[in-house]
Order: structure tokens, then sequence, then C-alpha cells
């Protein structure tokens, strides 16, 4: 029997369309190239996931490999990108529900430091019991010993869990059920696809 949801966050709660987001920002086609190749596909961007830098440190490292081409653009993106995601309030919604129906919510996501920070005040994390944030810890998805760590901190029966997470690789969720937690994967930011998930593993919605 299900008792415990864990949310994913981008995605899921918050929309990540990277290509909206990088829409704000620019529509030349080789500053688009930039920010998917230079910021969101670089390893800095995994290394503010894992809060082992800063996102000023970020903007210098990326801005010097790339000999100060973009420097406006890469300092104007990594500050204020977070703010283009909108939160899917229809889930946000959802999550009220399963509350109200008894379930303890919990967050396992990666995100760095800045960006949680942003959203941490949003009316879903107070319906949250626990909230695992990859910058937080210095791991991530999909290292199964993060998911370990959820479950121990909140002497969490593997088996009890239900995990939402929209990751395209398979690897997040294939990992959660090796260790015992249910779920699969979730059309991104589709409220009506979690709630079929819900059915299928006989949450009440």
């Amino acid at each position: 029997m299900i008792k415990n949801i864990i949310f994913d966050l981008g995605n899921v709660i918050i929309n990540y369309n990277q290509k909206k987001i990088i829409n704000n920002f620019t529509e030349k086609e080789e500053e688009i190239k930039y920010i998917y190749n230079e910021i969101f596909n670089s390893p800095e961007w995994t290394l503010m996931d894992l809060g082992n830098i800063t996102n000023d440190e970020a903007i210098e490292i990326i801005n010097k490999r790339n000999g100060f081409k973009y420097e406006k653009l890469t300092q104007n993106f990594l500050r204020e990108w977070y703010k283009k995601q909108p939160i899917n309030r229809d889930i946000v919604e959802l999550a009220k529900r399963l509350k109200e129906r008894g379930y303890n919510l919990y967050v396992l996501s990666n995100m760095a430091n800045l960006t949680y920070e942003y959203f941490k005040n949003d009316e879903f994390f107070s319906l949250c019991t626990g909230i695992v944030i990859s910058a937080h810890e210095h791991i991530k998805k999909p290292d199964e010993n993060v998911y370990k760590l959820l479950l121990e901190r909140y002497k969490l029966i593997a088996e009890e869990c239900l995990f939402i997470d929209d990751d395209n690789s398979g690897r997040n969720y294939q990992t959660a059920n090796r260790i015992g937690i249910k779920g699969r994967r979730i059309i991104p930011n589709q409220v009506e696809d979690i709630k079929k998930l819900l059915i299928e593993f006989e949450v009440k919605i």
C-alpha cells in the first residue's frame, strides 16, 4: 500500500521548459546554441546542482572558458533563468488533495541552491513532510544513495513510496524501482498523466 508520494520538482511541480526559458533571453540561433551547450549542458550546471560551486562561480568559469564572448548573456541568464519557470498549479492542487487524503508528501530533486531559495516559500513546500535537494546533500539522482538518504532520514519503507519523476533517460525511476520504490516516468508537466500513475498504484485521488 502506498503511503508516501515523492515528487521531483523540475517538469513536475515546476515547469522546466528549457526552450521557453531561453526565449526570454534571446531569439538568436547562435546564442540559443551557446546557452544549451555552454550552460545547460555544462559541467558547471551539474556542479551547481551538487552544491559544489555557486552561481557566481559558474558565471566566472563559463565566461573564462568562452573568452567572455557572451559575458552579459551568461550573467543575465544565470542570474535570472530560474525566475522564468512557472509553477504547475494544477499539480499543486492535486498534491493538496493527496495531503487531505492522508498521504505524506516528499520532495527528491536535483536543484541548485539559488533555484531552491527562490521557490522554497511556495505553498507546495508547506505540504511536504520532507525535502531532499541535491545541492544540500552534494549528491544527485540517479545515484541510489540519495534515494536511500531520503528513506533513512524520514524512516520510510521503500515499498510504501511512489516516485513521480519526468526523467526521459529512465535512470531516475529505474534506480528508485531497483531499491523498492514504486513508480514510472511521467509526461513532463502533465497532471493527467500523474493522475493515471496514481490510479495505477491504487492511490486515492
